[in-house]
């Protein structure tokens, strides 16, 4: 089933919203920071009462002396006071049709077209549209080419259609850690972005209305900068801060997955240090209603895994200080979005053999289970890691990150997506 086809029955449960801002809250959305990323709408408790969320929105939005359509999702609607509730609206992406009209116009089939028309919000309104409407309206916007990154993108905030996380949504959540490790806010503006033409990247999530200037799509088989694995190379994104640079590459093709078991390498240049982590779906635990975990329970995947990540051998002198010089990580997150987010915790590779060994975390039937419950607060939290990453407190130590980069810089071929982050110092800045 496509994914146009699952959003189609996806909002005939949860009907579509139509909002047209007027002149002032364009110019506000405009001048905003991240407005087009993550923005929020404050009304009266019975505008968004009968909203029923997660769904798509159009917002059609005034831009000079014109108007422009963007396709988003709405994620939660809350009180914030006695009268008023927000409307929580995020990723914003433009479509081709330029305003809601146009949408209309657009339109075959006369009977819809007079619906939608009769729907269509005023200058600063909101209206929902009935379930048919709402199908029809996703089945015309995807009939055309140019209107699918935005389908996508709201595809991927959709929780339950991504039941299981794609590459995309496992890269863009790399990427997020990446950034947060960085020391800059998630929603922070890449200085530059580049995307392969034709290919799927996480990159292409995070933001693209913000650097649309900065954005190019590659047509050339290689990225500046990584000529080494360019030719599996996806996309390139640069984050600035201060005297540093933040480099982030994703690939589909590369063998460090292979070679090491890692879905996330974070190679830090300012404090010489390398981090790998590994993604692992918890499962929701239905059979206890009154206290339900998320369990993951270990295969012959991740012990194939555990296999693979071994440093390579080194003789030098190791000056500098780690907590943990183990650079393995395993991030375990739950499948289904809980709270507007895609709660996780880690353990170090170290702590995970352990479990794997211990007797205590063997269920009836000699399985092992690790979960919320079992671990009992004994894990990291994802802030945890991200500061000790920063600090240089855990990963290889400088002289041991230098030999595996060479490694890194050197591999070129493979069979799974990897993020690649890379923090450097500026020269002469």
């Amino acid at each position: 089933m496509s994914a146009a086809i699952k959003i189609a029955n996806w909002v005939q449960k949860k009907p579509m919203i139509l909002i047209r801002f007027d002149e002032a809250f364009s110019e506000s959305l405009h001048n905003s920071q991240q407005g087009f990323e993550h923005l929020t709408i404050v009304k009266p408790h019975f505008i968004f009462q009968d909203f029923k969320l997660p769904t798509l929105c159009l917002l059609e939005i005034q831009e000079h002396n014109a108007t422009k359509c963007y396709l988003a999702t709405a994620t939660r609607k809350m009180a914030v006071s006695t009268f008023d509730s927000r409307l929580t609206i995020k990723k914003l992406r433009a479509i081709k049709q330029a305003s809601l009209q146009a949408i209309v116009e657009n339109i075959s089939n006369s009977r819809m077209k007079s619906l939608l028309s009769d729907r269509l919000p005023g200058e600063g309104g909101i209206t929902s549209l009935s379930p048919k409407l709402s199908a029809h309206l996703i089945e015309m916007l995807a009939a055309d080419s140019e209107n699918q990154p935005a389908l996508d993108t709201a595809f991927s905030l959709l929780p339950q259609l991504r039941h299981v996380p794609n590459t995309n949504w496992a890269q863009e959540n790399a990427i997020q850690s990446a950034i947060a490790a960085f020391g800059i806010r998630g929603n922070a503006m890449p200085d530059q972005v580049v995307l392969k033409r034709g290919v799927s990247s996480g990159l292409s999530l995070i933001g693209s209305h913000l650097y649309e200037d900065n954005l190019v799509h590659a047509d050339a088989s290689q990225i500046p900068g990584f000529d080494a694995i360019a030719a599996d190379v996806t996309g390139r994104a640069v984050f600035q801060k201060r005297d540093e640079r933040l480099v982030i590459y994703t690939a589909n093709k590369l063998p460090l997955e292979q070679m090491l078991g890692v879905d996330l390498v974070y190679i830090n240049e300012t404090r010489g240090n390398i981090v790998m982590i590994q993604y692992k779906m918890l499962e929701e635990d239905k059979q206890d209603n009154d206290n339900r975990d998320w369990i993951f329970r270990p295969d012959q995947q991740l012990h194939d895994e555990i296999a693979r990540m071994r440093l390579p051998d080194f003789e030098g002198s190791l000056s500098d200080y780690r907590l943990s010089r183990n650079p393995f990580f395993f991030k375990f997150v739950k499948r289904k979005i809980v709270d507007d987010s895609h709660q996780s915790f880690l353990v170090s590779l170290d702590h995970l053999n352990q479990i794997l060994a211990a007797p205590e975390f063997r269920g009836p039937r000699g399985g092992v289970r690790l979960s919320y419950e079992t671990l009992d607060g004994t894990y990291l939290r994802e802030a945890d890691v991200l500061s000790l990453i920063r600090s240089g407190y855990i990963g290889t130590h400088r002289a041991e990150t230098e030999v595996l980069a060479t490694i890194i810089h050197e591999v070129a071929k493979g069979n799974r997506a990897v993020v690649l982050a890379w923090q450097q110092k500026v020269q002469g800045g």
